[in-house]
């Protein structure tokens, strides 16, 4: 018996040291004040998170991952910075430092009302594909995933309205960051953003998330691609989807699952989202 017991210990043992963990706060260099929504994760991978309001983080991570893979912190407004797994682990719990960097803001230009506007984009809400964004008993463990879609202007113009739709989601509590970016080779690159855009939705909500950019000055032009990045959930819950139409004749859907993963592109594909353009 007392043999069993030992057996069943080291297997418990086995079972734990099996996951790495990280944890740690992130701060500004200027200030030491504490760094919200700053995306941490192994580059390239699925492993990622996003730090809370306090700038404190947890990230688990397989033993799968090599200790020579890098971890990088990235915030808008800041220098970002990697170093591997092993020196993470070993300075585990730590206290990250990110720079402020001087960004070139556009100069504010005081215009007239705008006289024409347009709403693009895809509206179809019936689709039976989702995307799932929660992953069960660690829901915020890929904290960063992004759900976005390719938009094109005729002319240059400025972002009045985002909105998308959420499928469900039985979170109390979610909150989402809106980026817009520039496009390269096809795929989503400089987020042309220098503030974050945070919007909270409570008790369940779902269905239409309509959010006002109008104060921003947001100019786009051509080509560009608009998200909502999930940057916070409450601990109770599992679901937290987006529908996708398939096909969805001339559109473009990205997706990024993981804070620090590649972009992943498909075409003819497409999450409800619309932007409103005014001119």
């Amino acid at each position: 018996m007392k043999t069993n017991l030992i057996i069943i210990i080291l297997i418990f043992v086995s079972i734990r040291v099996q996951a790495q963990q990280i944890t740690g706060i992130v701060v500004s260099t200027n200030d030491s004040e504490s760094l919200a929504y700053v995306n941490i994760g192994v580059i390239g991978t699925t492993y990622g998170t996003v730090s809370g309001l306090d700038g404190a983080f947890e990230l688990f991570l397989p033993e799968t991952i090599s200790k020579n893979d890098s971890i990088r912190f990235s915030s808008i407004g800041f220098a970002g910075q990697s170093m591997t797994i092993g020196e993470a682990i070993s300075k585990s719990p730590m206290r990250i430092a990110l720079q402020p960097i001087n960004l070139n803001l556009p100069e504010v230009i005081v215009r007239p009302s705008f006289t024409n506007y347009e709403t693009i984009g895809n509206k179809n809400i019936s689709a039976s594909r989702v995307t799932n964004l929660a992953i069960r008993n660690r829901p915020n463990q890929n904290l960063g995933s992004e759900v976005g879609r390719k938009f094109k202007t005729k002319k240059p113009a400025y972002l009045e309205k985002f909105r998308f739709y959420i499928a469900q989601n039985n979170f109390d509590t979610v909150r989402f960051r809106i980026n817009i970016y520039n496009l390269k080779n096809g795929k989503p690159t400089e987020n042309i953003l220098n503030e974050n855009i945070i919007i909270e939705l409570n008790n369940r909500q779902k269905g239409w998330i309509e959010v006002d950019l109008s104060n921003y000055q947001i100019q786009v032009n051509d080509h560009f691609a608009a998200s909502a990045e999930w940057v916070y959930a409450s601990s109770k819950g599992n679901q937290l989807n987006f529908p996708i139409t398939i096909p969805s004749i001339g559109a473009t859907h990205f997706y990024k699952y993981g804070s620090q993963n590649a972009w992943k592109k498909f075409s003819q594909m497409s999450a409800a989202m619309e932007v409103t353009l005014a001119w």
